[in-house]
C-alpha cells in the first residue's frame, strides 16, 4: 500500500495561559484560539485540558469542564469557533464535549495528519473517515481487518486495542 499524503500534526507551542477555573470569556478565546490555529479541529476535551494544563491545572474537574463547555458554547455563538458534533463511540452522547470537533472559522473541516501527541480516542472522527476513505481509495476491496491493520500503520501504532476497534467500527457504520 502507497504512503497516505498527510499534513504532520503540529502541537501547540505550550505557554502559561489565565487559570482554566477563572478565565474571562476572553482570555478563554485568546488561549483557545492558539491552540486551534496549531491543533484544529480538535475535540473539544483535549482543547480544555490542553489550555488547563498550560494554566497549572492537571486534572479538570467536572464543574471546570461545565465552565468550558459554557465558553466555548459562547464562542460558537458569536461566530468565533465552529463546533461540530460527531457521532463518536466514546461520547456518552452528542451534548457531550468529547463529541464536539471545534475549530477556528478559517480552518478547514478535516485536516488528515498524523497521530502527533494526540491518543487515538482524540482524533475527530470525521480525520478518520477522512483516512480510511483514502485507504479504500488505494483498494476498494479491502476487509475490515485489513482496514484496521492499514489506520494503525498510518498513526504508527502496532495494537488494535478495543478503542480502536471501536472508533473505526463507528467510522465504518456512520461513513461507509
Amino acid at each position: 500500500m502507497t504512503k497516505i499524503p498527510h499534513t504532520p500534526f503540529t502541537p501547540w507551542a505550550e505557554r502559561p495561559t489565565a487559570d482554566v477555573r477563572r478565565a474571562s470569556q476572553a482570555q478563554y478565546m485568546y488561549g483557545w484560539a492558539e491552540i486551534l490555529a496549531a491543533q484544529g479541529p480538535m475535540q473539544a476535551l483535549s482543547l480544555f485540558q490542553i489550555y488547563g494544563k498550560a494554566s497549572g491545572v492537571l486534572k479538570l474537574a467536572a464543574p471546570v469542564r461545565k465552565l468550558c463547555e459554557r465558553a466555548i458554547l459562547a464562542a460558537e455563538k458569536s461566530g468565533e469557533v465552529i463546533i461540530e458534533r460527531e457521532d463518536d463511540s466514546e461520547a456518552a452522547d452528542k451534548d457531550d464535549s468529547v463529541a464536539w470537533i471545534v475549530r477556528l472559522p478559517d480552518q478547514p473541516r478535516v485536516i488528515l495528519r498524523d497521530l502527533g501527541p494526540r491518543g487515538f480516542a482524540e482524533i475527530p472522527m470525521g480525520e478518520l473517515a477522512a483516512l480510511v476513505l483514502e485507504i479504500r481509495t488505494q483498494d476498494e476491496f479491502m476487509g475490515r481487518e485489513d482496514i484496521y491493520r492499514a489506520v494503525l500503520d498510518h498513526y504508527g501504532l502496532q495494537k488494535l486495542t478495543a478503542l480502536v476497534r471501536r472508533r473505526l467500527d463507528k467510522v465504518l457504520e456512520i461513513y461507509f
